[in-house]
Formats: structure tokens, sequence, C-alpha cells
């Protein structure tokens, strides 16, 4: 019988049918001792199911960011869950259904799976890239994985503080009786990093199919999470590590702004690593973003088109669909690669790349100058917040940035008739973790 401690896991798999994905191969196999994955192919297959994988990304911190805006009778449909996280409420998360915490440790337990069962396996001249290749997709899977979760349940990352924050739950193996302890956000960050770099040393350069991993992506997810970590130095090299294997970008004038969705999705060029996310409600984009756009900016068509009531909605997935691409892209390393130049006081080098982005998104477009590595990071944020948009990378940008001073934002929401408010570096960027969790594991909860 499994013991009280089983915790994490109960609530993660088995209501989210974890290994859904792998049913066609498992299916084929008639005796039912067999349906445990052994082979490498058994474990790419449970890596490849794209439903768990990659296609169930976080959903908070979208719906907590101020990428968009809902009237009252749009706020008004939305589950709790979701009006909690919009809100920023103390209780974020329902116990009866799938969640984020459900998602993110879901990954993490099938990479556990494909990582204790591969070593179970020789390695050989027959099987090498097989045998490399499931091992450093389950270590990017898993890495990623506490990556969000990071985002999602715990404070930015503050050197300062990093050793005394508390992190998340690093489960470390697939056994259900295994202790649940929270790390800090050091601990955290350390595991995030070491899974990437392992991957990276393991990995392809370039993927069979965007919903696998590869070098690129996980140089791609080392640049964010240095970014994430104000680490500039570190996020500017992988960033330009992720380039150097794709530096793609599409000519915005050559898209059908009149297309349902006018992007390619899974056949973008700028693709590095295919993810996504759905919600249950449409989101208005905010005014205040929208009107940062030029009229000869391209994305203003692309991305975005007038509701029947006046108001902005989003049609620029990466996707190429309703959901919400959440994956790695050639345009955000251009971004965090300039970003990083001129945190560097390389404000030429930091301006090749924003211009070198911005020559494919702006109709007659003349290269940006700036004055200093002030102005230069000015310019390149804004057009970060331009490009990125509802692409499950603001929260993170908030968290780090409010750090900063001069990039405070306050947070404000009207809905249901009360107006919310969200300062900076306030606790509540670090979500609460869903209650029976805490009860089950014994962690301590975020502070709110």
């Amino acid at each position: 019988m499994m013991k009280k401690n089983i915790n994490l896991y109960i609530l993660l798999l088995f209501a989210f049918s974890t290994l859904a994905s792998c049913k066609k191969f498992l299916d084929e196999k008639p005796d039912q001792k067999l349906m445990v994955p052994k082979t490498l192919e058994d474990f790419q297959s449970l890596l490849d199911g794209n439903f768990e994988m990659n296609l169930a990304s976080t959903s908070a911190g979208l719906i907590s960011s101020d990428d968009y805006s809902l009237g009252n009778d749009a706020y008004n449909k939305l589950d709790v869950d979701q009006r909690n996280m919009y809100t920023w409420q103390d209780k974020s998360f329902s116990e009866v259904r799938v969640n984020d915490w459900g998602s993110v440790y879901t990954q993490v337990y099938n990479a556990n799976v494909a990582l204790e069962g591969v070593e179970k396996i020789t390695k050989a001249s027959f099987n090498e890239s097989k045998w490399n290749n499931v091992k450093g997709s389950a270590l990017l899977f898993r890495g990623r994985a506490f990556f969000e979760a990071a985002l999602i349940w715990a404070k930015a990352y503050d050197a300062a503080s990093a050793n005394t924050d508390p992190g998340i739950p690093l489960r470390m193996t697939s056994d259900f009786n295994a202790k649940t302890t929270r790390p800090n956000v050091q601990e955290t960050y350390a595991q995030v990093l070491n899974d990437l770099k392992q991957a990276a040393d393991l990995l392809p350069a370039h993927p069979d199919h965007p919903i696998r991993p590869s070098k690129g992506a996980a140089y791609a997810y080392l640049s964010r999470v240095y970014l994430a970590m104000r680490d500039y130095p570190n996020a500017g090299k992988y960033a330009d590590a992720a380039l150097q294997l794709n530096d793609k970008l599409i000519d915005y004038a050559a898209l059908d702004d009149t297309d349902f969705y006018p992007l390619p999705g899974i056949t973008n060029p700028e693709l590095i690593m295919f993810f996504t996310m759905e919600t249950s409600f449409t989101p208005v984009i905010d005014q205040s973003l929208y009107d940062l756009y030029a009229d000869n900016d391209y994305r203003k068509t692309v991305f975005f088109e007038e509701n029947r009531d006046g108001s902005m909605g989003f049609k620029g997935s990466y996707d190429g669909s309703y959901a919400y691409f959440t994956g790695v892209a050639t345009d955000e390393m251009y971004l965090n690669r300039a970003e990083c130049a001129a945190r560097g006081n390389k404000v030429s080098d930091a301006m090749k790349d924003l211009n070198t982005l911005l020559g494919k998104r702006i109709n007659g477009f003349v290269p940006l100058t700036a004055t200093d590595p002030a102005d230069a990071l000015r310019l390149i944020l804004q057009e970060r917040r331009k490009e990125l948009v509802l692409r499950g990378t603001r929260w993170m940008d908030l968290k780090r940035l409010n750090k900063e001073s001069e990039f405070q934002v306050t947070l404000k929401r009207t809905a249901g008739g009360k107006e919310y408010v969200l300062l900076p570096n306030d606790p509540k960027y670090a979500l609460p973790i869903p209650d029976q969790i805490i009860m089950k594991s014994g962690i301590p909860q975020n502070i709110r």
C-alpha cells in the first residue's frame, strides 16, 4: 500500500492519464505484463507523447499577466481557478480538476521513467544515437518542466536570497513513495541548468520534428533560464549558441494578414522547439499594448484583429491556431542576445540584432539607433513586449524586471466591480501550491 508521502504524483498522474499518449504502442502488446516500457523505442514513444509533453504548457503565468484584459461578461464565464489567477487571489488551483501542477509533474514523471529505463539499457555503437536522444530528451523535458514550475510557484530568482527562498519540489525518481521536499530557489535553478546542459551534450543539433528536443532547444532554454536569473552574460552566450544552429526569421511582409491565422504553425522556420497551451476563454488584448504598434508594423494586423465589440483579439500564435505557442523560437533568441549585449555595453551588437528582427516585421523599416546602452535596452525591452505577446514569457519578464526599479510595473485589473492590484515583487508572484499537495507532502505553502 502506498505511504502517505505519495504526495505529488497522486493528483498529477492518474487524473491526468499520464500514459495516454503512449496508448497506441502499449495497446499493441497483448500481454498485460508487457505494458511497462522497456526498450529505447518504448521510452522514445513515451517522450513523443505530445499531448502530455508538448501541448500542456502551464497557463497560470499567462492568465495572471498583463498581455490582455477581460470584460465583466467574459470574467464571469471563467471557472473559479481562472478567476482566482486573473485577480491574484490566495487560492488559485482547484483540488478536483486537472491543473498546471498536474501538467508539470506528469511531464517530470514521464521524463524520470525514461531516465531510469535508459540507464538499464547498455549503450553501444549500434544504439548510441537512440540512447543519447532518449536520455537527452528526457533531461530537457524534465529541466523545462522544473523551470515552468519555478516561474509559477517560486519567487523570482534573486542571487541575494536564492539560498533561502523556497523553490519547487524536484522529483528525481518515478517512485511514488519517495519523500517530497522543497529545495530552495538556488538548488531549483541549479537542477534546471544541470538537466539542460546534460541534454545539450547528448542531443542532435537539429530535431527530426519540432516536437522533439534538440541541442538548439537546450541552448534556447538555457538562454531563457539564465535570463530569468538575470545572468545576462550566460543568457546571451546560449542565445548565440541557439542562433548559430538556426537564425531564420519569417518576413512578415509575405504573410496574408487576412487569414484567420496568418502564421504557419508547426512548419514555421523560426521554431526551435514546439510547445503550446490552451485556455478556455478568448483574451482581449490590452489597449495600451495594442497602441505600442505603429501603423506600418506588420504585427499589428498579423497578430490582431478587431472583435465585433470593437476590442482587439489575438490571432498571431506561432501554433497557427487558437492555441498559444509557448515554445522557443529564433525571434526570442534575437531579443535575448540583443538585451544581453545592451546590458554588456555592446550597443552596436545589440542594435544589430534588434534591427535584424525588426527588418522582418516593419514595412519600410529604417534601422533604429541608440545613444547609449540604457537607450538600447529601453528599445529592446519594448520590442520584446510587442514581439512575444501571449507567448508565455511575460510573467517571467514581469518577475525578473521587477527586480530592477527602472522597469517595475504595477498591475491593475477591474473584475466583478472590484479593482485588483499586484505590486512589483509582491509575494503573490509565487502562486499558491494546491492545498492537497501541501497536506499530503507537508511542504510549506507560499506566503500570500
